[in-house]
């Protein structure tokens, strides 16, 4: 998570805390113990490091909020810019034809299923994830190719 996402998720959530009136263990015993109200704590400072996509979900649920509404906070993405690129690559989504399943790793497949079934906004989110996910991988792995 960038810098900016991790003081956008910190003012987010306490934002939505005090617009709740949300104590750090109401959001604890709402996300089912799930988080720890010192996680949250931590969240909150922007001391919290390396949250987890079960985290962020956990967090959620907590905060009663869209996990995609977390989500898209936690990584800087803009509901403006968002909405944009929505209605500009709207054509650009690929349906698996089944023949071609075949090809494709089970996983690879199941993953279509699941993002063919997702909102515009949502495959957006999923889009952005991914190409964060590869660019920090593709990094990776030229460090260790440096050393």
């Amino acid at each position: 998570m960038s810098k900016t996402g991790k003081q956008g998720l910190s003012h987010y959530v306490d934002r939505v805390m005090k617009e709740k009136h949300l104590s750090r263990r109401d959001v604890k015993l709402r996300s089912g113990g799930e988080i720890t109200d010192s996680y949250v704590s931590g969240i909150i400072s922007g001391s919290a490091k390396n949250l987890s996509v079960e985290k962020l979900k956990a967090l959620a649920r907590g905060l009663r909020v869209r996990e995609m509404e977390l989500i898209r906070v936690a990584f800087g993405l803009s509901d403006e810019r968002e909405a944009h690129q929505v209605a500009d690559q709207s054509h650009n989504l690929v349906l698996v034809d089944l023949t071609t399943k075949n090809v494709i790793s089970n996983d690879v497949a199941e993953i279509a299923q699941e993002v063919i079934g997702l909102s515009p906004a949502d495959r957006m989110v999923v889009l952005q994830y991914i190409k964060r996910l590869g660019r920090a991988q593709r990094r990776g792995q030229r460090k260790r190719r440096s050393v």
